[in-house]
């Protein structure tokens, strides 16, 4: 195999006309390609992502091409906030349907993010070119969402008709694998990063949450919290992003806090990119603090935590199953109980710089590459 082609959504970032995507998302699909590359084979991106430009933005698609790599959208039409949208949709799905039918070859293999944006569509030309289809099945939409019983029905059957899977977290291999058919699993990006920035230096632990402050999931919440059980050697750095409401509820647990503990919390407020990167390196334990009663909790591996690890931050993470059993379950500090007090609690059990998880990231990417070589 010389190429395949990955179907998903990807938040390219052309200056001009950029499209819609999770950065979380595309930062995965980076690595997996990344780890295809190393396969010897090259990635053809087939994106079904609209245009994000809220005023009118018109686009009829193209190639672009990324190295050896090539990205493929659709016709789009940015208008956010007009009528206009529904019909811009209607076009791309015309246009994604015929480039499908013209384009994929007959058995070809190729690698499918599950979407129910485009499953539907894909299911149909997959039957009629008898492709061998990789999903990828990052998590089980309808234990996140509530969705129609039509759509439910859709997810379910395009996760079952896949050939092969990748998944984030073994215990989704054993739900939704009964088959046993040729899977790898692979929880985020396992690549360290350069690590160019020092720890504080002033004596104290620095302890850092970033993600949603949605008051539903909890975590942020819980993590503002935490400074009311820690002394004055600790200091915790609340980073994220969510809607004013919840917060005000982040804002007005660390003014509490603040009042009577001798730790100091930090609002730090929303961080990306390389700004985010660079923050965390400078702190020395980061919070996977994600409430353990969703039922996503069964079929997603929380991203932070691979990402705190690749720059350098223990990591102390709610003891569930899909962490606990995962590939680096052994090198975390877990907490039972969603509540700030045990989480204080694993944080003061820390035994900081104990582990070196460039190596530890290095030996489980190595692992990766020759496991997607074999599905391939």
């Amino acid at each position: 195999m010389d190429r395949i082609k990955y179907f998903c959504y990807y938040d390219f970032q052309d200056s001009k006309k950029p499209r819609e995507g999770i950065q979380a998302a595309s930062s995965k699909i980076d690595y997996i390609i990344d780890a295809i590359n190393r396969c010897g084979v090259k990635v053809d991106i087939i994106s079904k992502s609209p245009i994000s430009s809220k005023g009118f933005n018109l686009d009829f698609g193209g190639v672009k091409n990324m190295g050896n790599n090539t990205i493929r959208h659709f016709f789009s039409c940015g208008c956010k906030d007009s009528p206009m949208r529904v019909l811009s949709r209607w076009i791309q799905n015309i246009h994604f349907f015929f480039w499908l039918l013209f384009n994929v070859k007959k058995n070809e293999e190729i690698i499918v993010y599950h979407s129910l944006g485009y499953c539907g569509l894909l299911s149909c030309i997959v039957k009629v070119k008898f492709c061998t289809v990789i999903g990828e099945i990052e998590e089980f939409y309808q234990d996140v969402h509530k969705y129609a019983t039509s759509v439910c029905l859709l997810e379910s059957r395009f996760i079952q008709s896949c050939n092969k899977y990748i998944f984030p977290a073994a215990l989704m291999d054993s739900k939704f694998n009964s088959q046993k058919k040729k899977s790898v699993v692979v929880h985020g990006v396992y690549k360290p990063v350069n690590i160019t920035e020092p720890k504080f230096s002033d004596g104290r632990i620095h302890v850092v949450y970033g993600g949603t402050f949605d008051s539903q999931k909890g975590g942020a919440l819980a993590a503002a919290g935490i400074g009311k059980f820690l002394s004055k050697e600790y200091v915790v750095h609340i980073c994220g992003f969510g809607n004013e409401a919840d917060k005000a509820k982040v804002l007005q647990v660390i003014d509490e806090v603040n009042k009577t503990s001798e730790s100091h919390t930090v609002f730090e407020g929303q961080l990306n990119g390389e700004e985010y990167a660079k923050f965390i390196q400078k702190c020395h334990i980061g919070l996977s603090t994600q409430n353990p009663s969703g039922a996503f909790n069964d079929t997603s591996f929380p991203s932070k935590i691979l990402v705190y690890m690749a720059n350098g931050l223990d990591v102390v993470t709610i003891n569930i199953p899909v962490v606990k059993t995962s590939a680096v379950g052994d090198y975390l500090h877990f907490y039972d109980e969603q509540t700030s007090e045990s989480i204080a609690e694993a944080v003061k059990n820390v035994k900081i710089g104990n582990l070196r998880f460039s190596e530890i990231l290095k030996a489980i990417d190595a692992k990766f590459v020759n496991d997607i070589r074999e599905l391939l």
